[in-house]
Order: C-alpha cells, then sequence, then structure tokens
C-alpha cells in the first residue's frame, strides 16, 4: 500500500504542476488523482504543491467490493456512497473554496465522455449537475433498468471501475467546496517523479 500512496502522490503532484501551467492566474489549485489503489491530491496556490494528501480510497477496490456484479444493488451502493464519503469528508476544511479542481486521470476522462464533453478545445468542465444526471442514470441500471435503454457502462470489462469513479466524483462535488471539476487527461509530467514529496506538506 505505501507504493501505491506514493505513485497516488506523485501523480497528484504531476496533474498540479500542469494545471499550474495551464491556469497560471488560479489563485489556488486542487489536482485530484483517483488511483486504482488509492488516490492523492496536489493543492496550493504556488508553483509547487503545499499539501499532497494521500487517500486510502482506490478505484479497483471500490469496483472489487461493490460493483463487481452486472446489477450492484441498493445494498452495495449506499455502503460504497459511506464508504467514500467517509474518506472525503474530513478534506473539507483543507479545500480552499476558490480553488480549481482539475483531473488529469483517463478514469475521469471516461465519465466526462459519457457526459458528452470534449477537452480537445481545452480542458472540459464537469460539473455538479452533469455528474448527477449522470449517476441517476447509471443508479437506474443498477437497479434493475434494461441496458438496453442507456449506453453507460454496466457489466462488462472496465463497468466497475466507471461505476467507482463516478461515485467517487458525485461525493466529491456533493459534500467538498468545490462544484465543478476540469478534466484535461494527459500523460504524467517527468517533473512528478523528480520532484521531491518532502518538498511538500506530505499527509497520510
Amino acid at each position: 500500500m505505501d507504493d501505491a500512496l506514493t505513485l497516488a502522490r506523485r501523480a497528484a503532484v504531476g496533474s498540479y504542476s500542469w494545471a499550474r501551467a495551464a491556469r497560471p492566474d488560479a489563485a489556488a489549485i486542487v489536482a485530484l488523482h483517483l488511483g486504482d489503489a488509492a488516490s492523492a491530491l496536489a493543492l496550493g496556490r504556488a508553483a509547487q504543491p503545499e499539501r499532497v494528501i494521500a487517500l486510502d480510497l482506490g478505484l479497483a477496490t471500490l469496483a472489487r467490493r461493490f460493483f463487481a456484479s452486472d446489477r450492484p444493488g441498493e445494498a452495495a451502493i449506499e455502503t460504497a456512497i459511506a464508504e467514500v464519503e467517509d474518506a472525503i469528508m474530513p478534506l473539507r476544511p483543507v479545500l480552499p473554496p476558490e480553488a480549481w479542481l482539475v483531473s488529469t486521470d483517463a478514469a475521469v476522462a471516461a465519465v466526462a465522455e459519457q457526459a458528452g464533453l470534449s477537452w480537445q478545445a481545452g480542458p472540459a468542465t464537469l460539473d455538479r449537475d452533469t455528474v448527477e444526471a449522470l449517476f441517476h442514470r447509471w443508479a437506474a441500471l443498477a437497479l434493475g433498468r434494461p441496458a438496453s435503454q442507456d449506453a453507460l457502462p454496466i457489466g462488462g470489462p472496465g463497468a466497475g471501475r466507471f461505476a467507482a469513479t463516478l461515485l467517487v466524483l458525485r461525493e466529491w462535488l456533493h459534500h467538498l467546496p468545490q462544484t465543478a471539476l476540469a478534466v484535461a487527461p494527459m500523460a504524467p509530467s517527468p517533473s512528478a517523479f523528480s520532484y521531491p514529496l518532502s518538498a511538500a506538506g506530505i499527509e497520510p
């Protein structure tokens, strides 16, 4: 798990570096990385993040525990929601309300694609209402709506990871200060792997 947490932190730092270069005028930035085994966020107001916080919250872990079935059911969904809330709610006091929230993850981009968004001309904006609408569509499928009635992933490879990503984004935008997320998938920045994590406020 320590390796997964370190990789998640470095990915978040890479996203932060990209975001700061893309928006040098942003007063504060929160770069969110959702990994398969662990997640992390890097936040700050300067060229390098001031804090890097790791989360014991992994997309593959959530998918395996709660979304292995094509039709997870209400109990599994509610339990997953509670677990995600427990993981993210302690972040609320430390997130600047005015911060630009950004993700460069492919998993987040997959959710944005299902919302019909594109980032060819710049980062796409995935807002709370859009994510909520996607979640309700997915939940209807998970609770029994025929898959032929909606193109959202339900069953098959990657469906559980999609569900986990969508759920984390929904809870994040619902409970934390930011109400929208900028999506701009990219390859990790080489600087993310050379930046010393000891230079930022590293937290478990």
